[in-house]
């Protein structure tokens, strides 16, 4: 019973945040830090509008069918909806914008001279790095819950997919310039993430004591930290301050 209502608690805590955040998205004027912001939301109002409208709708929806499904379905299934959720919303918005972005463009006269090309940042030492925890966990898993294994394996590929997509120069681009800071360090932050989910799988996995627990504990908890710190640190050089 315990388990259940905390299950249901937790549905509707993240089902409700998502719905505000949804709603925010959806009525975002273009206020900092509010609403689904990349570089072609950033260069295009028109990509901006078009962006925040489908991602705030798939977003109050995630959010209502998580509430749903915390009455019905067991834990894993809230956290497999909710990252199907985001990243289809992320990917479909992704898609909008870009494709306004490109519109908007085709209906502009074409600027004198040669563009500067944007070189997207070089983010395959944090894919294999990803990569390779993400083998770790599943040599793990033997000795592993089998909802432990899958929870971890999703969360590395999700990560592993985010830092494909934030790779694109027009992710995180902002006018008028490009120097790929902060896609670099985002994609550190993944890696940081996948380190420590490895390292929670290795203390499951050799059941280590309580003390011991605690330490492994703070030390992902760490390297999580670092790579959050890297991330924003990452982010004010590119410019997003």
């Amino acid at each position: 019973m315990g388990v259940e209502l905390l299950r249901v608690l937790y549905a509707l805590f993240m089902g409700s945040f998502l719905i505000i955040a949804g709603v925010l998205t959806l009525t975002s004027k273009g206020e900092p830090g509010i609403g689904f912001r990349i570089g072609y939301t950033y260069l295009s109002e028109r990509a901006r509008r078009k962006a925040n409208r489908v991602a705030g709708i798939m977003t109050i929806a995630t959010g209502a069918v998580l509430i749903i499904a915390g009455f019905l379905l067991p834990m894993a299934y809230l956290w497999g909806i909710l990252i199907a959720g985001l990243l289809s919303s992320v990917a479909i918005a992704y898609i909008v914008a870009k494709r306004e972005y490109e519109l908007e463009e085709l209906s502009l006269e074409a600027p004198a001279g040669k563009e500067r090309e944007i070189k997207p940042p070089n983010v395959r030492k944090h894919l294999a790095f990803q990569l390779l925890c993400l083998i770790g966990v599943l040599l793990l898993s033997p000795k592993l819950q089998r909802e432990s294994t899958l929870f971890m394996c999703a969360l590395i590929l999700l990560f592993i997919s985010l830092t494909i997509f934030t790779s694109r120069p027009l992710v995180f681009q902002l006018a008028p310039g490009f120097k790929g800071r902060m896609a670099e360090g985002f994609a550190l932050s993944m890696s940081c993430a996948s380190l420590m989910l490895l390292i929670l799988a290795t203390a499951e996995a050799f059941n280590v004591s309580t003390l011991g627990g605690l330490l492994i504990g703070f030390l992902a908890l760490g390297v999580l930290f670092y790579g959050v710190f890297k991330a924003l640190v990452s982010s004010y050089e590119e410019g997003y301050y």
